[in-house]
């Protein structure tokens, strides 16, 4: 029987790092097929995917990625928690998945697994010593930082300090919760959802250790760049700078699509001039080169905080502690996107946190909208396949449809029925996907409500 390894990735865009990763995932279970829960239109940190989720789709299995689905918008991009608590609901629920891997900095399983647990359980303790670290008006992450510290020590709270190793914890923290039982007396009871043979999935989770630098960096002694430094790159036209640091399947796919949407730059061209640079100047507003960066958003964005309002805008999900009334502030101020996070964000506020709520604010994604959708049951995209994927979707189409804990489809028009009991779910990733295109082509012609997936 084949081994399944289970991924959760953004893949904007796929690059060598990925390309490492991948590899030594694989080593490391033995696998021999890869599921990846990939985030859509728009991403964890809160702006439009640079590149459309079926293109980034695509790249991962050119890259040797089998089956690739959709990480819905409720989950991918509402926050850590929400990313991973989605990515591990459709990973443990679909049940054909042996192990689980995710990259760290410190790759320590056992004792990020211990700060996972003692994050799940959050003891009266730990609780107050965030509370109390919060009022002093600092940040979240801050307050829980300094809260771990005093209550188990600097090597856990150095945990929750880079990027990856606390996307890991909340990974981890995930497969202590998604099952977890309120018994009588208010203890919490875990039990790990199942991997494909029956063993909890927390025995077959891996680390890979992060090779080469930050996410916005570049190492150019390793060959490696971040997602971020990638996406800076190509924003500034260092298209060759950018290329290097991609996989060759990436890059052709990006050629094609920069001469798709610019004819006058060559394929040829772009192959051949390794310092080959553009002027971008022209690409202030929506859809350059087919690709989509984060100042697009702006002006639907200020439409949307200035016609709402702060009273109304204290309804979107992630408004709170005023925040919300900062933000229409900034929208009546700021000349852009980066002026606005700028004006908005503070010791109490962080970037990330402003972004995400841009984000929900041009969406109108309420509190209310989120209850709905986070009370549904999980129905998943299917993205892009090859053979070894049509596999795994031939394995799960065997399997007792009554007993599925998530729905993956293809086809919503064909599936309406399997996605019927969860419609505030579709609706949020439908709404996300519009105002994608709108971002992209300025208008919606070309939007597809259920496009068919990518077959390698």
């Amino acid at each position: 029987m084949p081994k399944t390894l289970g991924i959760i990735t953004e893949y904007d865009p796929y690059h060598k790092g990925h390309a490492y990763f991948l590899e030594e995932a694989k080593k490391l279970t033995g696998a021999d097929r890869t599921i990846a829960v990939m985030s859509g239109s728009f991403v964890q940190r809160g702006e439009p995917a640079m590149l459309d989720k079926y293109f980034r789709a695509e790249a991962a299995v050119r890259n040797g990625v089998d089956l690739v689905i959709e990480l819905p918008f409720a989950y991918g991009a509402t926050g850590p928690e929400n990313f991973a608590r989605g990515g591990i609901r459709i990973l443990s629920g679909i049940g054909v998945v042996d192990a689980l891997a995710f990259g760290s900095e410190s790759a320590s399983i056992e004792p990020m697994k211990d700060l996972a647990q003692a994050l799940a359980l959050e003891s009266p303790s730990l609780s107050k010593k965030i509370t109390q670290e919060l009022a002093k008006g600092i940040a979240f992450p801050a307050a829980r930082h300094a809260a771990v510290r005093d209550e188990l020590g600097e090597e856990a709270a150095d945990m929750l300090i880079k990027p990856n190793d606390i996307l890991a914890i909340e990974y981890l923290k995930q497969l202590y919760l998604i099952e977890a039982e309120t018994t009588r007396r208010g203890l919490i009871c875990f039990h790990p959802g199942p991997g494909a043979k029956g063993e909890p999935l927390l025995n077959a989770v891996f680390a890979v250790k992060r090779k080469g630098p930050s996410p916005d960096g570049i190492d150019s002694e390793v060959g490696f760049a971040g997602a971020g430094a990638i996406r800076r790159l190509l924003r500034e036209g260092r298209l060759g700078e950018a290329f290097a640091f991609m996989t060759d399947q990436t890059t052709e796919l990006i050629q094609h699509r920069i001469h798709e949407y610019q004819p006058e730059i060559s394929v040829w061209e772009m192959r051949t001039e390794h310092d080959l640079r553009i002027d971008m100047s022209f690409c202030s507003r929506t859809g350059c080169l087919g690709m989509v960066f984060p100042e697009a958003i702006y002006a639907p964005f200020q439409y949307a905080s200035l016609s709402m309002g702060p009273r109304a805008s204290s309804a979107i999900y992630t408004a709170a502690e005023g925040v919300e009334n900062r933000l229409f502030e900034g929208a009546m101020r700021a000349k852009n996107y980066h002026e606005l996070l700028t004006l908005v964000k503070s010791k109490r506020f962080t970037e990330s946190r402003i972004r995400r709520l841009v984000l929900h604010t041009t969406l109108r994604l309420s509190k209310a909208d989120m209850r709905r959708a986070m009370s549904e049951r999980i129905c998943a995209k299917i993205l892009a396949f090859n053979d070894k994927g049509a596999e795994i979707l031939k394995e799960l189409r065997e399997t007792d449809a009554a007993a599925r804990k998530v729905v993956l489809y293809q086809n919503m028009r064909v599936q309406e029925d399997e996605l019927s009991l969860s419609p505030a779910m579709i609706e949020l990733s439908v709404r996300a996907d519009k105002l994608y295109q709108m971002i992209v082509d300025g208008n919606l012609t070309n939007y597809r409500y259920s496009p068919e997936p990518v077959i390698v």
